[in-house]
């Protein structure tokens, strides 16, 4: 029965919270930042693979953490590491300071990862409104790429006026101001596993062992349910193909657009992520033939579009971002649906290492293969993944929309829980990770 509006979850807070982690001028010039502290091209690349390991060796533990603490605090706590970062590389920018506040970043990321769906899928379930969560998720996502898109329209000017540190300042502040916004998700707990082990007279609660058990139970999750297995297959492939924007400036400039019109050209996937986002939810009921269709179009959309080495071949590229971001929104919300254990954050984290792990075998192959063909092949290339996808999706449609169709309609228990070898799980009454405090929603 949901839960009465003074009581009910405060998705606004989800949507200010995107917001304020995502609106940051200095992410479009912190390379530039470090260049103009005498950082090189090598050492900048180091930094970006401290980054990028950082990412990968917290992403699941740090699921797992999400699901043993009260996600908001994580979240606050994922927010005031990024601030930390971008407190050191404006106050004191070096190298050491650059590699510092790159972990901090790699950190908050992994933190926010898997952390935010499922407190957004948790808090809407305790309210009885889990059916809104994909309609809610697809919003979130708009407002993701509007925010990025802004803050790289308003960085040019921001460093015009102030500098590479007023760029820094503002957003060290946002993400400051982030953590009283996940704080105030703040909800009471849920029974959850508080230990791993079995407990014969009370007292082997450690969040040590609650951690280890829950890191079990989602990996066992992840690997044995078919349905959940698919979704975060299909999640991993559809986030890793969206780094093939990192090679737009470059397919741009091939195609002899004039520099001032490159900004501009970038605007359009940009925009088409943004629309893509907003009217994913109503592909929520749609099949698995009808969203491999338009995969198949979003795919020879982004073939065409990059070959045609013209400045309007953007808008082909633009059509494979919408529908990208649809599918992305889609699964997304199928995932949720499908997961039924005790670990939703940790097997939502497995999604986020999977699209990390196609997103570097891209990079490695872009890599390997630009030494024979051009910018406009390299992304042309991707198309065949996108193609590849499409035919999954046709060849697998029980596992990616029957079952997680209807554990859409039963609500989280429509499919039975995932078994996890140890012991039967023991309640914990103690702060939800999810549930709603007595303040007013206002």
């Amino acid at each position: 029965m949901p839960h009465s509006s003074s009581r009910s979850f405060r998705v606004g807070f989800v949507y200010l919270y995107t917001g304020l982690t995502e609106l940051l001028p200095l992410h479009a010039v912190y390379a530039l930042l470090m260049a103009s502290h005498g950082v090189s091209t090598s050492e900048l690349s180091l930094l970006f693979a401290l980054w990028t390991v950082t990412t990968f060796l917290f992403e699941i533990p740090s699921g797992a953490v999400a699901d043993r603490f009260p996600r908001h605090r994580v979240l606050a706590s994922a927010a005031l590491a990024q601030c930390t970062g971008f407190v050191l590389w404006t106050a004191l920018p070096s190298l050491g300071s650059f590699a510092a506040g790159f972990v901090l970043w790699g950190l908050s990321t992994a933190l926010t990862s898997g952390t935010l769906q499922s407190l957004l899928y948790d808090g809407l379930a305790a309210d009885g409104r889990s059916e809104e969560y994909t309609r809610v998720s697809s919003r979130m996502a708009t407002v993701q790429a509007c925010s990025i898109a802004v803050s790289s329209l308003v960085a040019s000017p921001v460093v015009l006026l102030g500098g590479y540190s007023a760029a820094g300042w503002i957003s060290a502040v946002l993400t400051l101001l982030a953590v009283p916004t996940a704080l105030a998700l703040g909800r009471r707990r849920q029974d959850i596993p508080a230990t791993d082990t079995p407990v014969t007279d009370g007292t082997d609660t450690s969040p040590a062992k609650g951690w280890l058990f829950l890191l079990r139970a989602g990996l066992a999750e992840a690997r044995d349910t078919p349905q959940v297995r698919s979704c975060l297959l299909m999640i991993s492939v559809l986030a890793g193909l969206g780094v093939v924007d990192e090679y737009l400036p470059v397919l741009a400039k091939e195609g002899n657009a004039p520099s001032a019109v490159i900004p501009l050209l970038l605007l359009l996937p940009w925009g088409a992520m943004a629309l893509g986002s907003f009217m994913g939810w109503r592909l929520a009921k749609a099949g698995n033939r009808a969203l491999a269709g338009l995969l198949l179009l979003g795919g020879s959309a982004l073939a065409l579009g990059a070959l045609s080495r013209h400045p309007g071949g953007f808008l082909g590229i633009a059509v494979f971002y919408w529908v990208l971001r649809m599918l992305q929104v889609v699964m997304g919300a199928r995932l949720q649906h499908a997961i039924t254990g005790p670990a939703r954050a940790t097997v939502s984290s497995v999604a986020g290492l999977g699209a990390q792990t196609v997103s570097l075998m891209i990079f490695l192959g872009s890599a390997l293969c630009a030494r024979w063909v051009s910018a406009s092949m390299l992304v042309a290339l991707t198309s065949i993944p996108v193609f590849l996808t499409a035919t999954l999706l046709l060849l697998r449609p029980r596992h990616l929309s029957t079952a997680t169709a209807q554990s859409a309609q039963d609500g989280p228990g429509g499919v039975p829980p995932v078994s996890v070898s140890g012991p039967a799980p023991q309640a914990d009454l103690r702060e939800d990770r999810s549930a709603p405090t007595g303040e007013s929603d206002t």
